[in-house]
């Protein structure tokens, strides 16, 4: 990828944020509560809260706070709590994020949420759905989601985690590789993310869920995440399922060679000139490490949390072999092309087109506008925008999609394509008027499976009714058929790459592969992007 192209998608990342603001446990043993509002976890007894029908656990911490000595660290033990019962009636603190000057949250922030549904204890196991969240690795949290309609309406346990962002979750520094038995730095936030798998395994049953039936599932940086979960071996046997929500943009990730020497530089803009010396940062103020930043952070390739990329390690087999669902929005799109072009006052011109493909996506300008000619949309941003989300979404997912589908147990892949999708609080909603036909743009599926859409038409709660029924068949099953959706879901396999489409009506017929183009996408490099 030469520095244009990287410049261009570091610029997607950057645009991309407002969007999606949207286990290491201790051996403490306490009585088994009798009370359905009071469970015993490895830390100690732990109170919630009822609300809607969900016992709600919030705030709970399932690793230490990384601070101190522990900044950089991999995730240690959470201490038992100091108090008994624990009170989880409310969420931790966000992790740090922001800017210099304004900065949120705190280092000690590895806190999860557990909802559970229904008002007293079960009898019988509830599978696992355990939420990553989105946004470029730089901000957002567990709690800016809640998970009790998804709970109820699944019938499923659902956790949501914080885990460490920016240069706190992923600066990759040769003194900090130094430190490591392995000699890796770099993807603090990702060890997070499996520290609380861990946990999960450890403390879920106590709360009446089934630790052998834990769906991962995530949007965006968290589908992104998904991805690294299945690669990674230190997650290995942590999780049944995986469910990848338009998280296939980045499907090469950085080298720990290259990711060290961008983390020496931006240790210099911090004050910390000596590669060899961990001391200065540990000493920095949280705040000042929002410095300089790059617009977003990205899992590395330490050679132990990631010891390839991820789409080397679904070519060759090499990575935790379970059912995977994922897909995309049809019009991906359409919101980083808007934010890059349109909402600055500089739409695509019919003259700039090619330039802008080239420079945009760092493919051959001529090629693409050949099979994207600006003539057949309604202008040519919305033709960029087109091959950004083919590209950046749909054809990486499919190309990954085809290699799962070899060793994996079974792999189901969607579309969404609601064209008027709800919109308050959502991308959209933080950009200028522009002229840009968004669609179904990225992320505007996320209320749907959560059954968080306000005042929803009749169409949009039969189909987020659908969609949750099979992201609740896939938690209870591995089979998203097994829920009360319109059209039967296919298995998806590189010969037939069938695809579901969740629209108006749901439908199995839809050949993803033709319509996006695949067969020239496939050609291109694997993207790193967003």
């Amino acid at each position: 990828m030469n520095a244009y192209h990287r410049r261009a998608m570091e610029w997607l990342i950057a645009v991309t944020i407002p969007l999606i603001m949207l286990g290491c446990g201790g051996s403490v043993h306490s009585p088994a509560p009798t009370d359905p509002g009071v469970v015993a976890t490895q830390q100690g007894q732990v109170k919630g809260i009822v609300a809607n029908g969900v016992r709600e656990f919030l705030g709970l911490r399932y690793a230490a706070p990384p601070t101190g000595a522990l900044r950089w660290k991999p995730p240690a033990p959470a201490a038992a709590y100091a108090s008994s019962p624990y009170d989880a009636s409310h969420v931790g603190s966000v992790c740090v994020q922001g800017t210099a000057a304004a900065p949120t949250g705190s280092e000690d922030c590895l806190f999860v949420n557990v909802y559970v549904p229904g008002t007293t204890a079960g009898t019988t196991a509830l599978p696992v759905l355990f939420w990553i969240h989105g946004g470029g690795f730089i901000l957002g949290s567990g709690a800016a989601t809640d998970g009790s309609a998804l709970a109820l309406k699944a019938n499923a346990i659902v956790v949501t985690i914080n885990y460490r962002l920016n240069a706190l979750g992923f600066l990759a520094h040769p003194a900090l590789a130094a430190e490591d038995p392995n000699g890796a730095t770099g993807d603090y936030g990702i060890m997070d993310q499996t520290a609380a798998l861990a946990w999960v395994q450890k403390n879920i049953a106590a709360f009446g869920g089934d630790p052998t039936n834990v769906t991962i599932f995530g949007d965006s940086a968290g589908g992104h995440s998904v991805y690294v979960q299945l690669a990674s071996p230190g997650s290995a046997g942590l999780f049944a399922k995986a469910v990848a929500q338009s998280g296939g943009f980045s499907r090469q990730q950085e080298s720990l060679q290259q990711a060290e020497t961008d983390g020496v530089g931006y240790a210099k803009t911090w004050g910390c000139t000596d590669p060899s010396s961990a001391a200065c940062l540990r000493n920095l103020p949280a705040s000042a490490l929002l410095q300089g930043n790059p617009v977003a952070w990205y899992a590395t390739i330490d050679g132990k949390v990631l010891p390839g990329s991820t789409s080397a390690a679904f070519a060759s087999g090499q990575y935790n072999r379970v059912p995977v669902m994922s897909g995309f929005t049809e019009d991906e799109g359409t919101y980083f092309v808007a934010a890059a072009f349109d909402a600055q006052g500089k739409p695509v011109t019919a003259s700039g087109y090619e330039a802008a493909i080239q420079g945009f996506l760092g493919v051959s300008g001529a090629a693409t506008a050949a099979l994207y000619p600006a003539s057949q949309f309604s202008s040519p941003s919305q033709a960029l925008a087109k091959a950004t989300g083919d590209y950046l979404f749909t054809c990486g997912e499919m190309q990954d999609a085809d290699n799962l589908a070899k060793y994996s147990p079974a792999v189901y892949m969607y579309r969404f394509s609601d064209p008027a999708p709800y919109s308050v609080h959502s991308l959209i909603s933080v950009l200028p008027p522009t002229a840009m036909n968004y669609g179904a743009f990225h992320s505007s599926d996320l209320d749907y499976w959560w059954q968080l859409i306000p005042s929803p038409t009749a169409n949009q709660a039969t189909l987020s009714g659908a969609m949750t029924a099979a992201l609740a068949g896939f938690a209870h099953t591995g089979n998203p058929n097994s829920g009360s959706t319109v059209a039967s879901w296919p298995l998806y396999t590189p010969a037939t790459r069938r695809t579901l489409d969740f629209g108006y009506p749901v439908s199995n017929t839809y050949d993803a592969y033709t319509a996006h183009q695949c067969s020239y996408w496939y050609g291109q490099a694997p993207s790193h992007g967003l």
